[in-house]
């Protein structure tokens, strides 16, 4: 076996820079891309806790509306119900 040369010591050096700078490379452009992700998903989740906040809104004006309907009208409906019948029944 003959000893390394400086020229094996070279190629061997070439070949681990490379590698390192490969795996740095990659790792820093990973880095970027998950912080763009995240950056994304914060803007994602807020715009969705908005709608989320507007249809509660809107679920709770919905609820005023039927819980007033109740109040007004349910009360009622025997006694239009009876009138209906008293109406039917006269013809």
């Amino acid at each position: 076996m003959e000893p390394m040369t400086l020229r094996d010591i070279t190629y061997i050096g070439v070949i681990l820079l490379t590698g390192v700078v490969t795996f740095l490379t990659t790792k820093h452009n990973l880095s970027d891309k998950i912080q763009q992700a995240k950056e994304t998903l914060k803007e994602n989740i807020k715009s969705l806790e908005l709608e989320i906040e507007r249809l509660k809104g809107k679920d709770e004006n919905q609820q005023q509306i039927i819980d007033q309907f109740q109040k007004q009208i349910l009360d009622h409906l025997p006694d239009l119900f009876e009138i209906l019948k008293d109406k039917k029944g006269k013809k």
